[in-house]
């Protein structure tokens, strides 16, 4: 057990599995890392990790609903491990890249010395994760030989996703998460990793703008008039409002990202909205952590843009029942799109507003397949 600082009664935690990796930096490392894991200049070129995800026309009109595009985050040509937080995964590995690089420019003007490199503490990575993202994250270390992760997981983790943890290149703990808010020094305490960086509630690495970037500007040049996000951790729907408002600054500053091949007024016009469950115990379970401490856009922050005109003005996060989730996931079943529960909430809250007549005809639908998930092999034949 490990005391909680706030003089809480000990947090309880289980190590499932750790794996060996050599404590301390080598120039070999620097130089793998900072050569190895691709950069790249021209922002026209394909991201070097994948191509844009597909976007699927989905006519729902025997459904009862309209016809809408689905931006289909799991398939794997695009992302390997089959969900959007393969993007996130990428970008963390960057940043072993770039503290390589940093280690190396400081050897190259004399303010280190290679000895001093190779007595420095390999810095690892903590993050508490419903599965998805510790898979993703774990799969791309692994393929650039990057520190194992460090995940922290619920002890209401269903053992067949535990069992699927336990098999990858990743340090695992088993934590009550329903009790108190973690902050991240109990995180890094909880996974073992005194020194080292809580991914879950860093913000100097701008996870509100990077860790899906090139998601959004793929979505974004699909000209949609209404995006839907399946909203739990809240990145995903930070992203898209984030390059929505920098979209206009980039514009005043006459430097519009390069990416973008649709117009900023249409841009910043379009409508973000958000699902998430109102059941805490909801079948979308990727979606209903209890505590969300590390948020960075509140309800506040996404009602002031839409009143800055920096996003559509219809924008906002807005609870689906159970019933919408479980039907928006059936859709996605009968329509042979790859998906679980936790996926459809974006198109669970589209189902509700279409019921509701929110949404006119000639509106372009985009919903956001979030991807098929640790347990899609369970679901799939649900």
């Amino acid at each position: 057990m490990i005391e909680h600082e706030s003089g809480l009664p000990p947090i309880d935690r289980k190590v499932i599995k750790e794996v060996e990796f050599q404590p301390f930096m080598s120039w070999g490392l620097v130089e793998q890392w900072a050569d190895g894991i691709p950069s790249f200049s021209d922002m026209d070129t394909l991201h070097p990790e994948w191509r844009p995800t597909p976007v699927i026309p989905l006519d729902l009109t025997s459904d009862g609903y309209g016809e809408v595009h689905v931006k289909n985050e799991a398939d794997t040509e695009s992302n390997p491990t089959g969900t959007i937080k393969d993007r996130a995964a990428w970008e963390l590995a960057t940043l072993y890249r770039d503290y390589a690089r940093a280690l190396y420019e400081k050897v190259k003007v004399g303010n280190l010395t290679k000895g001093e490199v190779e007595r420095t503490p390999v810095p690892k990575f903590s993050m508490i994760t419903a599965g998805n993202e510790g898979r993703a994250v774990a799969a791309c270390f692994e393929k650039h030989d990057l520190p194992p992760p460090k995940l922290i997981v619920g002890l209401t983790t269903p053992e067949s996703r535990l069992h699927t943890l336990q098999q990858l290149r990743a340090d695992v703990y088993q934590v009550d998460l329903s009790r108190q808010a973690l902050t991240a020094e109990e995180i890094m305490r909880l996974s073992n990793n005194p020194g080292g960086i809580d991914i879950t509630s860093v913000r100097s690495i701008e996870p509100n703008a990077i860790f899906y970037d090139w998601h959004v500007h793929e979505a974004f040049n699909e000209q949609p008039d209404e995006i839907y996000v399946p909203y739990g951790s809240g990145r995903l729907m930070e992203n898209y409002l984030i390059w929505q408002e920098r979209t206009i600054r980039n514009e005043s500053n006459r430097e519009r990202d390069k990416r973008l091949r649709a117009e900023p007024g249409k841009i910043v016009s379009i409508n973000v909205l958000g699902g998430e469950p109102v059941k805490p115990d909801s079948i979308a379970d990727k979606l209903t952590a209890r505590f969300k401490p590390f948020l960075i856009f509140n309800d506040s922050d996404i009602s002031a843009l839409a009143r800055l005109d920096f996003t559509g003005r219809e924008t906002e996060k807005v609870h689906v029942a159970e019933e919408r989730i479980q039907e928006a996931f059936n859709i996605f079943q009968r329509h042979k799109v790859e998906a679980e529960p936790s996926a459809a909430a974006g198109l669970a809250l589209y189902l509700e507003r279409f019921s509701q007549g929110l949404i006119p005809k000639d509106k372009k639908i985009l919903v956001v397949n979030t991807g098929r998930g640790i347990d899609f092999e369970e679901t799939e034949n649900v």
